[in-house]
């Protein structure tokens, strides 16, 4: 079988090698060195100008990002949303006036049982939910008379008594300055007014410190 010489010469150290093929062995080696180039031009062009299939999943890619940060984005917007909404809640206390009247006695020591203060203003006069909340009395009670009890967020309670009359009732849900009843003198009363109490949990405060006008109209002695 015919043979090919190859001489390779190595310029560096003046020396030469020799490799002897024969014709099958030359035919391929030129077969794979051909291929070798022929994919690497492929590849080149498919680089520079990529198959339709493979712009579409960039295309998704890029697309998929975009949506995961939109994404992102919306749950920041409702974790922020939410810290408002319990921000909100919390801010929800029981500082609406329930009368417009001269607050004439305010709370008394411990060994009094006044745990509120007297708003002296005229009879029949619309009484208002100082807060949102829920009934949860409306009845007659000894000394107190005609009284309504509401609980609202945060552990508060309100207690509004000597009514003329109320117009709830127990479990009514209630918006802030809502109508519950009137001024009247029921009870153990020497005029018309409005006793007016507010709790947190079994805590007794002092409504003049949530409601500014009744620190401005007082005239109480205590």
């Amino acid at each position: 079988m015919k043979k090919y010489k190859i001489i390779i010469l190595n310029n560096s150290n003046q020396s030469n090698y020799t490799l002897l093929i024969n014709k099958l062995s030359a035919y391929i080696y030129f077969s794979i060195i051909i291929l070798i180039i022929s994919f690497s031009i492929f590849g080149f062009f498919r680089f520079l100008n990529p198959h339709v299939k493979q712009n579409d999943y960039n295309l998704m890619k890029s697309f998929k990002k975009e949506t995961n940060n939109i994404f992102e984005i919306v749950n920041l917007d409702s974790i922020i949303a939410n810290n408002q909404q319990i921000k909100s809640y919390l801010d929800l206390v029981p500082n609406q006036k329930p009368v417009d009247g001269i607050v004439t006695k305010g709370l008394s020591d411990h060994n009094s049982n006044h745990n509120g203060i007297d708003i002296a203003t005229r009879n029949n006069s619309p009484v208002l939910s100082a807060q949102q909340g829920m009934v949860v009395f409306s009845d007659l009670l000894n000394d107190y008379g005609n009284t309504v009890i509401i609980s609202h967020p945060n552990s508060y309670y309100t207690v509004y008594s000597h009514l003329e009359k109320s117009i709830v009732n127990q479990r009514d849900y209630l918006s802030a300055n809502q109508i519950i009843g009137y001024v009247g003198q029921t009870g153990n009363s020497d005029g018309p007014h409005l006793h007016f109490e507010i709790w947190k949990n079994n805590h007794i405060l002092d409504p003049r410190d949530f409601i500014e006008e009744y620190k401005i109209k007082d005239v109480s002695v205590e």
